[in-house]
């Protein structure tokens, strides 16, 4: 529950064509971007994925391998990637379950949303667990009356 930023190795793959992510330091954590901008906006989700599930296992995070002792290659580059796996975890949390962030945007408990919602309490609750949950279109109707009511 930190901010990161850990070097990646970036190596051009002439028979896939896509930049292959790695990263030195830590263990599966890689991906691919059919170009520079796109393989380093993976290479962040990659990274703070990966980062998140270390974080909920108590797994000990390595440190960053220094970026002087790191090469690609001639058709590659090391950059430094940022992670902040708050902000990962409340961007998951949005698009997964976006009534209960909503709800909890607007500092609501479920028994207000249930009367804010006219909607049986037992419902509500099912809806927070992420169980049951209304079809897209009903849940962007209740987060707009959540938001417009907060």
């Amino acid at each position: 529950m930190s901010k990161y930023a850990f070097p990646a190795i970036f190596r051009w793959d002439e028979e896939e064509q896509v930049y292959d992510v790695t990263f030195p330091n830590i263990e599966n954590c890689f991906t691919a971007g059919e170009n520079q901008p796109e393989a380093l906006e993976n290479a962040a989700d990659a990274l703070a994925l990966i980062l998140c599930d270390m974080e909920d296992e108590h797994a000990v995070i390595p440190l960053p391998a220094p970026l002087d002792t790191l090469s690609a290659g001639e058709k590659g580059f090391v950059s430094l990637v940022a992670a902040d796996t708050d902000a990962y975890r409340e961007i998951i949390e949005r698009e997964n379950n976006p009534i209960k962030y909503a709800r909890k945007q607007a500092g609501l408990n479920i028994k207000m949303l249930a009367e804010l919602l006219g909607a049986p309490y037992r419902t509500v609750q099912e809806w927070n667990a992420g169980r049951r949950l209304p079809p897209p279109w009903v849940q962007r109707l209740i987060v707009e009356k959540i938001e417009a009511n907060a």
